[in-house]
């Protein structure tokens, strides 16, 4: 069995609601989505290990992802009472990092140091940053808008759904590798 084959076999028996492997080449990078990054809205921009300015200039994360060849991007989704309950989503945005978490011990098993992008890093209450280095850093996932990645064009260019309807959260994660 191929390497890829073998991936996908293990990916199957994740709670994965949707995904595509892709090439690297097709990833849609532009300089917008981080400059929505530094307008801080999320309140994290340089706050944390995971999120700009501290990993690098948009061109050094662009440069990062085309290191590698090949992506796989996957999305999870989860029914909550009120999608404006922001409480909900935060909880499953937990539910999708932990399942991101499971994916990328895969990718870790199977490929050679793998990129993993997320909806960002939440194992700590307060990221040790800039006094103390990452207490996990094996669960610190960069987001994959600080990389300039346009993740909704993205996702409807693989064919992906991201809007799954009502009260239905849809998270993504994604994850660069070299076979």
């Amino acid at each position: 069995m191929k390497r890829q084959e073998k991936i996908e076999a293990r990916l199957l028996e994740m709670p994965l609601y949707d995904y595509a492997f892709f090439p690297v080449k097709d990833i849609i990078f532009t300089q917008d989505v981080r400059t929505i990054c530094a307008m801080n809205d999320c309140g994290m921009y340089g706050r944390r290990w995971v999120c700009p300015p501290v990993i690098g200039s948009i061109e050094d994360c662009i440069a990062e992802c085309q290191a590698y060849a090949h992506a796989f991007l996957f999305s999870t989704v989860t029914e909550v009472a009120d999608s404006f309950d922001l409480k909900a989503c935060v909880e499953a945005r937990g539910d999708h990092e932990a399942i991101t978490y499971d994916v990328a011990q895969i990718f870790r098993q199977e490929t050679e140091n793998p990129l993993i992008l997320s909806t960002g890093c939440i194992p700590c209450e307060h990221c040790a940053y800039p006094d103390a280095p990452c207490r996990h850093p094996e669960r610190a996932f960069k987001t994959i808008e600080s990389h300039g990645i346009m993740i909704m064009q993205m996702a409807a260019q693989q064919g992906l759904n991201y809007d799954c309807g009502q009260n239905i959260v849809t998270y993504f994660s994604l994850v660069l590798y070299n076979l």
